[in-house]
């Protein structure tokens, strides 16, 4: 190569910087943040933040039919059951449920944690987990099945 060869250089364009508001999960104070949106990444991923609070427990086994999900662990510590076994998540710490598979998280210590959520393909949740903490108690079995959740025998929590 001379120097007289024509060098590309990429610049980032500037724009508006994407607003996150994050979504309350109930007076807990747990919240999630849309990191990608499924309309913005053309159904692909879906990805979420989730910043647990030190009271939150996490969701109790359940399966979805129509998503994978991909938990990575950022800060803190939870424990992952894969419909069979629970194990302890620390930072780094990666678990994956694909479509059908049972799974659940727990946090059992009395301190915050923050996952990354990968849904695959992207799935909009973000009605979901804005309505979760208001949903009436009557309505919550409907509102599950509405949102692809589908929860089972609660005895390994």
């Amino acid at each position: 190569m001379t120097n007289k060869e024509p060098t590309v250089r990429l610049v980032p364009q500037p724009g508006p910087a994407r607003a996150t508001r994050p979504l309350r999960l109930g007076a807990g104070g747990s919240t999630i943040e849309v990191l990608a949106a499924a309309a913005e990444t053309s159904g692909n991923v879906s990805i979420y933040r989730w910043h647990m609070a030190p009271a939150s427990r996490g969701p109790a086994p359940h399966f979805h039919t129509t998503f994978s999900e991909t938990f990575i662990v950022e800060e803190g510590e939870i424990d992952y059951f894969d419909g069979q076994f629970w194990r302890t998540l620390r930072r780094g710490d990666t678990a994956h449920a694909a479509a059908g598979d049972v799974h659940a998280l727990r946090k059992q210590l009395a301190e915050p944690a923050v996952l990354l959520m990968v849904l695959s393909p992207g799935v909009p949740r973000e009605e979901y987990f804005a309505q979760l903490a208001t949903v009436d108690e009557r309505d919550l079995g409907r509102f599950h099945e509405a949102h692809d959740n589908h929860f089972v025998d609660d005895q390994e929590r």
